[in-house]
């Protein structure tokens, strides 16, 4: 809601540039044509296109994620009616065990290459909408500040927030009905939350793979370190385009 407020009260809010380098170059293009007929005309000039995102939007978009997140923390706690202790107990939060991270990096690997092949399945079909697209702007990468927000919503407010409400909350209350039923309803909101048509379908499975690893282990910490180290792998990758 403030996200929305926020976009209402300013005059063009900009979270993500407007396409690739060719829809950046066709609007600086159709901007220029359209500056020289209003000078040629003596009419007032247009205003420059936003082209990139701009930061201050972006900003707080990132900040209002990170406090909603703490929000959906205490969503949560309110909604298990356990108490923060009880919460913790019931999910295993009280266990950790770092011996089992190479399982969950073994995971994550997989994960990916999951991704990966699914991402050129889909580049085959020729149907855009079916190809994953990243769920963070490209455009954090240009301000130091923003890239710093974004790091704490994606590594650290993402896999605890996400994980114990989809895994915590909603994989351990429908667990009743049965592991898969739990697993697949949990695996599409968690799919459906990330807004990009693209991913649904590789969401879902990794979801079903962070469902298994708390199921095996019996632990929220393996799949908070499994979402960990996931988005900290496509944070590395952007760190690095820098």
């Amino acid at each position: 809601m403030a996200i929305v407020l926020f976009a209402l009260t300013t005059d063009e809010f900009t979270t993500d540039d407007i396409g690739d380098s060719f829809e950046k170059m066709n609007a600086v293009a159709r901007y220029a044509d359209q500056r020289l007929e209003a000078a040629a005309n003596s009419r007032a000039l247009p205003t420059p296109p936003a082209v990139l995102a701009d930061q201050r939007d972006l900003r707080f978009a990132l900040v209002m994620t990170g406090v909603s997140q703490v929000f959906l923390v205490a969503l949560v706690i309110m909604v298990a009616r356990q108490g923060f202790s009880g919460f913790v107990r019931q999910t295993g939060m009280d266990q950790i065990n770092p011996g089992r991270i190479w399982l969950i990096a073994g995971c994550v690997i997989l994960a990916y290459a999951g991704t990966f092949l699914y991402s050129i399945a889909a580049a085959a079909t020729g149907i855009s909408w079916l190809e994953p697209t990243s769920t963070v702007p490209a455009a954090v990468i240009r301000d130091d500040t923003t890239f710093a927000i974004t790091g704490i919503v994606t590594l650290i407010g993402a896999p605890l927030s996400e994980e114990m409400f989809f895994r915590g909350l909603v994989f351990s209350g429908l667990s009743r009905w049965g592991t898969i039923i739990a697993a697949l309803i949990s695996g599409f909101m968690f799919s459906l939350v990330h807004f990009d048509p693209g991913s649904f379908i590789p969401f879902v499975g990794i979801a079903l793979l962070i469902g298994w690893i708390y199921w095996r282990r019996g632990s929220l910490w393996d799949s908070i370190a499994f979402h960990f180290l996931f988005n900290a792998t496509s944070f590395a990758i952007m760190a690095a385009t820098r």
